[in-house]
């Protein structure tokens, strides 16, 4: 111990005393150290960290499987029913399903992302609330009593915090609940919700109908000693079974289970370990700059490794000085990445707000903590160690020649440098190919038409109460009268409604039949996207009418049904023909209650979002399509001849004056709900291309820092050669060639890297191949400009060498 407190102090000095040096190799270290201390806090935060529940690897999800409709997870309340009481792999299931209510009387009406949860659920999850309690058994059945437990960030900016408001009623969605709890601060179930209700109760309102998915997500605690696989054979055994009892509605129709935490972050698990191993190349390339310093510094402080050597310190204790040095730099530079990584975590959150689950879980603690230390310590070793080995190894007969001057930066030394400037171009290269890919891809995202004019476009949602809004006249009267209000307002041009908006992540698939082709069997059941519209949305969004007519005022409760059909369901239903005058009825099978609908139109497609093809889809008159599935929330659309957010405030008095209970929510243009949809590719493209540009910063002062020593330690040859004739330009094309060369083998070893590793990016591309010769040329043309520049210094330097000064210096 004795020993190395002198080690360090003696470091300590020799850094303080090359405070230039020790701040350039702190700063390149802090950079990168940095940036993998923020990613990895992300990573822990969403891939690492358990969930705050009990036991948290022995929840699941237990997930629909449908060939009919392979994007449903979810599944009908009579499987779920049976799933549940058939299955002996779990300790319990339990159900939920997402919603929204709107609570009044509390101030300004507020609409709340809520969930339908079981009683068992908080059980299962081992979770206890703040205060008050959970469900009841009693409560979570048909003619229950009324109850809801809430958030903890809803009960504190709401309620105040105040345990005063536990046992009282509040207004949702104009029905009274007893407030009986609020759940612990933090608490994340799938997705963020604000308030909590009874699931059965909503159940038990359901159809009698397996092809009914309103969203029902079961979840489930595996039994002790139970694997993930063994409940999944059981779940597929008791789906055969069904789907042998009811085949018209559960054919094709299966299980699987997986791990809650698995489920919830499989969708960004691959582009964080992309981002993890991006950050590791920029660490990597942040050692080997620190790594050439250390080699550079080497030769001035051979004279002292040499005499040290001398006096009968060994080779041993030679490299633990150094590398006590190396770690002394490694551990300030972590100090520094610490410290930057907690800078930049809340610019990184708020990117990645809309992509990321679990991001209220992403915070430094001990584990980031005992990362950071761990790479700084490995980094000082890892960098340090080779120019350690190397300086300890002095011929002290050569070295303490005062001729001899700068011995220890002989070939051998180049050499070294040179290739640890080569790996830096060859990761640079790697990382620069990957950011070039995905911008490509967010271009041509952002390229394709969304099928409609996204300019001018406010748009705003409009949930209305089941209980103040029960008859489907009162629905109508209300959009009727909103729409009236809005249509005349300064600088509106036009207005309508419509269910699920584009480029909004939400959308309905239903089954339809044709008439004159009834499907034969459930293998044959055809179905597509469907939305209800008041008349004049697609004439706002600016959809093109291709045949046909739009939905008008004309479209009643009263008059014939009809419906309008985009492109892809024409072509996909109806090729070689043309489909108006078709008639299609909503139902797997033909059915005598539920009325025919005259196709009357075709429109262009419309896209659900960036880089999503479009999809078979009908729109069907919101009047007439409420008699066959309700709906209570349309989204107000808004084409305005000025700025369209200016308008928001005009929309929500007009809103106020219809009804003063009545929330808007998510009021936003069209652009920024566009922005919304690509939040997941543009949190990759924009954190790769910064630390691209990062890797080809640093790279550039590696190469930079090479070329100058390289300058300086050829003094003497380049005094030389100018003595001998050598004109400036031959001067200036030697140095500039050397680091020219670098280059070339850099990206040499680059391109085969990025050919070999940018494979992995394929399923993050969009109409990019991973080998898009464009981006391969683009790069490699910029490293080598970026090479010919971070020389073209020390090449003027070197033309600038008097032959007698170089000589005399000798």
């Amino acid at each position: 111990m004795h020993t190395l407190w002198q080690d360090l102090r003696y470091g300590l000095r020799v850094l303080t005393k090359n405070a230039e040096f020790a701040a350039v190799a702190i700063v390149t270290l802090g950079l990168g150290i940095g940036a993998n201390t923020a990613i990895f806090t992300v990573v822990n935060g969403v891939l690492l960290r358990p969930l705050p529940f009990s036991d948290p690897s022995r929840i699941v999800l237990v997930l629909e499987q449908n060939t009919h409709f392979p994007g449903i997870i979810s599944t009908s309340y009579e499987n779920y029913k049976d799933w549940r009481d058939q299955s002996h792999s779990f300790e319990s299931m339990q159900a939920s399903c997402a919603a929204n209510l709107t609570l009044t009387g509390a101030g300004e009406p507020e609409r709340l992302t809520a969930r339908r949860m079981t009683a068992g659920i908080f059980p299962l999850l081992g979770v206890t609330p703040v205060a008050g309690r959970t469900f009841l058994a009693e409560e979570d059945r048909a003619g229950g009593p009324p109850v809801a437990l809430i958030s903890y960030a809803l009960w504190q900016r709401r309620f105040g915090g105040s345990r005063d408001w536990i046992g009282k009623t509040i207004a949702l969605d104009s029905e009274p609940y007893t407030l009986v709890g609020v759940l612990p601060p933090g608490f994340l179930f799938l997705q963020p919700a604000d308030v909590f209700v009874p699931f059965e109760p909503w159940a038990k309102t359901l159809p009698d109908d397996r092809d009914w998915h309103p969203g029902i997500i079961p979840i489930a605690r595996l039994k002790q000693g139970v694997a993930v696989d063994q409940a999944r054979a059981e779940m597929k055994t008791i789906a055969r079974r069904l789907e042998k009892q009811y085949p018209l509605y559960d054919t094709g129709v299966s299980a699987d289970v997986f791990r809650l935490q698995d489920r919830m972050v499989q969708n960004v698990r691959p582009g964080l370990i992309v981002l993890l191993c991006s950050v590791g190349f920029i660490l990597l390339i942040a050692c080997a700059n620190v790594a050439n310093l250390l080699l550079a510094r080497a030769a001035s402080r051979s004279k002292e490794i040499a005499i040290r050597t001398a006096l009968g310190a060994g080779r041993a204790r030679l490299v633990r000085q150094l590398l006590t040095e190396s770690v002394l730099i490694g551990v300030a530079g972590g100090a520094l990445g610490l410290l930057l990584a907690n800078a930049s975590l809340g610019p990184l959150l708020n990117l990645a707000a809309k992509s990321v689950p679990n991001i209220g879980l992403i915070h430094i603690d001990y584990q980031v903590l005992v990362f950071a230390a761990a790479a700084s310590i490995l980094t000082g070793v890892f960098f340090g160690l080779i120019p350690a080995l190397r300086t300890s190894k002095l011929d002290l007969r050569e070295t303490l020649n005062e001729s001899a001057r700068g011995s220890t930066g002989g070939r051998a030394g180049h050499r070294l440098r040179s290739i640890l400037v080569v790996s830096e171009i060859a990761l640079a290269m790697v990382l620069l190919v990957g950011a070039g890919l995905l911008l490509r891809s967010f271009e041509r995202m952002q390229a394709v038409s969304s099928g409609f004019r996204t300019d001018h476009l406010l748009a705003a949602d409009i949930p209305l109460s089941p209980a103040a809004y029960q008859k489907p006249e009162q629905k109508f009267e209300f959009f009727d009268r909103l729409l009236a209000r809005v249509r005349v307002l300064p600088g509106v041009r036009s207005s309508g409604a419509g269910s699920f908006l584009p480029m909004s992540g939400n959308g309905s698939i239903i089954h339809f039949n044709i008439f004159g082709r009834p499907p034969k069997d459930a293998q044959q059941f055809i179905a597509a996207g469907y939305r209800t519209i008041t008349p004049n949305y697609l004439e706002t969004l600016s959809v093109p009418l291709l045949a046909g007519r739009m939905i008008t005022e004309g479209d009643s409760e009263k008059a014939p049904f009809v419906a309008v059909i985009n492109t892809s369901m024409a072509h996909q239903f109806f090729a070689n023909e043309s489909p108006l005058g078709k008639k299609i009825q909503l139902g797997a099978l033909p059915e005598k209650d539920v009325p025919w609908m005259e196709v009357v139109g075709v429109v262009g497609d419309v896209r659900p979002g960036l880089g999503v093809e479009p999809q078979s889809e009908m729109y069907l008159p919101y009047r007439q399509a409420d008699s066959l599935l309700p709906v209570f929330q349309l989204s107000v659309v808004l084409r305005t001849s000025l700025d369209p957010a200016a308008e928001s405030s005009a929309l929500r008095s007009a809103l106020h004056d219809i009804d003063s209970n009545q929330p808007l929510v998510n009021v936003r243009t069209m652009e920024d709900n566009m922005a919304a949809s690509v939040s997941e590719p543009r949190f990759r493209t924009w954190l790769l291309g910064l630390f691209a540009l990062l890797a080809l910063v640093l790279s550039t002062i590696g190469i930079y820092g090479v070329m100058s020593y390289s300058v300086h330690q050829r003094t003497h040859e380049i005094g030389i050669r100018v003595a001998m004739g050598a004109q400036p330009a031959q001067v200036f094309g030697l140095v500039t060639g050397e680091g020219l060369r670098l280059a070339l083998i850099g990206v040499a070893l680059g391109l085969a890297a990025s050919i070999a590793l940018t494979r992995v990016l394929r399923g993050f591309l969009y109409q990019v191949s991973a080998l898009d010769p464009m981006t391969f040329v683009c790069v490699s043309l910029a490293l080598i400009g970026v090479a010919i520049f971070a020389s073209y210094l020390p090449a003027r330097r070197a033309t600038k060498v008097d032959p007698l000064v170089a000589l005399r210096y000798e």
